[in-house]
């Protein structure tokens, strides 16, 4: 890996982002002040990548499609920047049970799906924080991956990302977006790749 400006580092790595339907996040992401019902199941679709509707249902491993129904009843809306603690603990923390013949699985909405949905509700303005921006964090810091928790996200994640932001020149919404891309191509590639 050769050394390159912050400017170089977000084209070379936001272009190979191979990741999610961008046809369908642009289509919600302009919608972000008026989400209908339906909305907040095509945020959840898109999250777990969902390309048949056989992978949308209870029990399908990533798809946590019970609180996004809850979502979709409560219509939340942004919070202020000072609530973005409090509302990721409560929708990150919510739990849904799969519900199989002979057990039941309680299982957590969790942290990076929260993040996506404060994404999308914001308008693209709070960053999706999972586990392949996580491992990209670490990978630019050369350090262990930020922990996945409500408190690194706000006290260290988001000023992290302003930062990266403003080394890159990508403070706009779509430069943001950007970014976001570029962090999700970082962490996906193989570590083999930095071992060497």
């Amino acid at each position: 890996m050769k050394v390159t400006s912050p400017r170089e580092w977000l084209q070379v790595w936001s272009a190979r982002y191979g990741g999610y339907d961008e046809k369908e996040y642009a289509d919600l992401i302009v919608k972000h002040e008026s989400f209908s019902a339906e909305d907040f199941e095509r945020i959840g679709k898109w999250k777990d990548d969902v390309t048949k509707e056989s992978q949308w249902k209870p029990n399908v491993a990533s798809v946590a499609d019970l609180v996004l129904k809850q979502a979709a009843q409560e219509l939340p809306k942004c919070p202020e920047e000072d609530d973005v603690a409090t509302f990721l603990d409560g929708w990150s923390g919510r739990t849904y049970t799969d519900v199989f013949p002979n057990k039941s699985v309680e299982k957590r909405f969790g942290l990076s799906r929260a993040t996506a949905l404060l994404h999308f509700i914001s308008g693209g303005r709070y960053p999706i924080f999972d586990s392949r921006v996580r491992t990209a964090v670490a990978r630019l810091l050369n350090s262990q991956d930020l922990p996945n928790t409500v408190s690194s996200y706000v006290q260290s994640f988001l000023p992290l990302f302003k930062e990266l932001a403003g080394s890159c020149g990508c403070d706009t919404m779509d430069g943001l977006r950007t970014l976001d891309k570029a962090l999700f191509s970082y962490g996906a590639l193989e570590s083999s790749i930095f071992s060497n």
